[in-house]
């Protein structure tokens, strides 16, 4: 029999090497499932599988942590004991109710019950692995809870058109920490990981699948920086930065060089699966060319952009599979976030696009008002509110404490001074600052006007709460626009592969599985892949880890099942 020796070092994903047998190949090391990927949804899909017996290596192009350790750790559940603490009752019927309005269903609408059903378990399943919770809750609208708060509203629960068909609570869970705790759930799942005997191969990034003849993966190939270079290696890791503005530029030089060092010194490993490989590596945010394919308008305006993850997050995982026959499904389906509030005077405002025309509630979740204002004629948007408004803003975000004032009130701030503001005391003067028509702008406030002095409700669903008289009075207009670099868009990509939603065993075109292949987290279609809200992607992440680390863990060659049930 031939033995397969492989040398060969690649810089991208390539068609998988294909193998008579395992016997076939000279494997550097061995387990019975391989986790590509070590961020959120890979550890939970690593501890799974470890509980279930299985021998597991996790393996991270990195040091481990992904996206997951730089996001605000959210995670979405409903019916939990901190709710109760809280004085919150909430069901997993009223949470799915909810988000089949949300996030509808992906394939199965079982997949979505079954999530809002276990998600007080899973909460505390990550509770016994050493992620820790509270039940302070915060309850204005914000995109993330200051500190000291552990519970709160993170989607549209609150606004009159969802709360009128599903009791509003909240159920944005975030671990006890200071800061974005992203880093504290990830920290936790690792140390468990580690403690449960998962062991985790770092700066090693898997550059293909292996196939036995009949088509099923049995391993993997993988490029492996040596010690020598693993501090380089993460100095340039540590450039990309998602949540430090301004350094597009930056991140994708960091990229660049970080290729180019893996292919001068990588050493080439071959690691067998006996029973299979989960692919978890994030999304595609930080690789332009899968972005410019699937959402061209971002991927153009890429340097106003914040792009949640981390350098791992390029599509590599994605490829892998599509290498091996996998489909994927909603590529161009992302979360751009655009805040209005806080500061919560904001709110007050309305939006209009280039045309004058407002176009969505103002209070609508952040993730939805990107999406909206990116669909826009040039991705292009005016908040207009009066001057009262506009003062109170500024107020909020120089005196709402230090941590308001670090995460929300010099983003607002310098939108305000460098973002292009136009103010005027007339509407007619205003709409020639904003090159847009008089007369529509004028029919649109006229109209938001009429309706608040008539007790009328808002056309576009927005509470009492945030109307304000905008007509005879001094107004401005910020600039909300995509391409305005001090508006700050948030984005990460939602959709991947698909995946069988009972195992998340990646699929073909046509169906069928590819065996001995699985796939969760940002990598797959999942949960948010549809729409997302914040705590999706950390809950599907969990969710669909443990789905795939239980599948691949029982997981075995037909032969062998063949020798098993004789």
């Amino acid at each position: 029999m031939e033995v397969i020796r492989v040398s060969a070092v690649t810089d991208r994903e390539s068609e998988p090497l294909v193998l008579q047998d395992a016997d076939s190949g000279v494997w550097d090391d061995i387990a019975d499932v391989i986790v590509v990927g070590f961020g959120g949804a890979g550890a939970c899909a690593a501890i799974e599988a470890r509980e279930s017996s299985a021998d597991v290596i996790a393996i991270d192009r990195f040091a481990g942590g992904g996206a997951t350790a730089y996001s605000g750790g959210i995670i979405y559940a409903g019916g939990t004991s901190f709710q109760k603490q809280a004085g919150f009752s909430d069901t997993a019927e009223v949470m799915y109710d909810y988000l089949a309005m949300e996030v509808g269903n992906v394939i199965q609408p079982e997949t979505l019950r079954r999530y809002c059903n276990e998600s007080a378990a899973n909460l505390d399943w990550l509770i016994r692995h050493g992620v820790p919770y509270a039940a302070d809750p915060y309850l204005e609208k914000t995109i993330y809870p200051p500190d000291g708060k552990f519970l709160y509203y993170s989607g549209n629960e609150k606004v009159p058109e969802y709360a009128a068909r599903a009791k509003p609570a909240p159920r944005g869970h975030r671990p006890v920490g200071t800061g974005m705790t992203g880093h504290v759930y990830y920290a936790a799942l690792a140390r468990a990981a580690a403690a449960i005997g998962v062991r985790l191969r770092q700066h090693e990034k898997v550059v293909r699948l292996v196939q036995d003849s009949t088509g099923r993966i049995i391993g993997v190939q993988t490029a492996r920086v040596p010690d020598g270079k693993r501090a380089a290696h993460k100095r340039l890791y540590d450039k990309v930065v998602p949540m430090l503005p301004f350094k597009a530029k930056v991140s994708e030089r960091a990229i660049r060089e970080a290729r180019a060092l893996e292919l001068a010194v990588s050493e080439t490993r071959l690691i067998r699966a006996r029973k299979g490989v989960i692919l978890s590596t994030g999304g595609f945010a930080f690789n332009l060319d899968m972005l410019g394919e699937h959402r061209p308008f971002f991927a153009r305006n890429y340097r106003a952009l914040m792009r949640l993850g981390s350098m791992g997050c390029d599509g590599s995982g994605i490829m892998l599979g599509q290498s091996a026959g996998g489909a994927t499904d909603r590529m161009d389906s992302v979360y751009a976030a655009r805040n209005i509030a806080p500061p919560a005077a904001l709110l007050d405002g309305i939006l209009v696009n280039a045309r004058g025309e407002r176009f969505i509630n103002e209070e609508t979740y952040s993730g939805y008002l990107g999406l909206a204002i990116a669909d826009q004629p040039d991705g292009g948007a005016w908040l207009i509110l009066p001057s009262r408004s506009y003062r109170e803003a500024i107020r909020q975000a120089l005196f709402g404490g230090w941590l308001f004032f670090k995460f929300y009130g010099v983003p607002a701030l310098l939108n305000f001074l460098l973002g292009g503001t136009r103010s005027s005391s007339s509407i007619e003067r205003l709409a020639a600052k904003l090159a847009i028509d008089p007369v529509v702008l004028r029919r649109t406030i006229d109209i938001a006007d009429a309706d608040l002095a008539a007790g009328a409700a808002d056309r576009l669903g927005k509470s009492t709460e945030h109307r304000a008289r905008l007509g005879g009075r001094r107004l401005h207009a910020i600039n909300m626009a995509i391409p305005n670099i001090y508006a700050f868009t948030y984005l990460f990509t939602l959709g991947g592969l698909k995946v069988d939603e009972n195992s998340g065993n990646v699929i073909r075109g046509d169906g069928s599985r590819v065996d001995g292949l699985y796939a969760a987290g940002r990598a797959a279609v999942g949960l948010c892949s549809n729409g997302y809200l914040s705590g999706m992607s950390i809950g599907d992440g969990m969710f669909s880890g443990r789905r795939a680390g239980r599948a691949a863990a029982v997981d075995a060659p037909t032969e062998t099942k063949r020798r098993v049930t004789a």
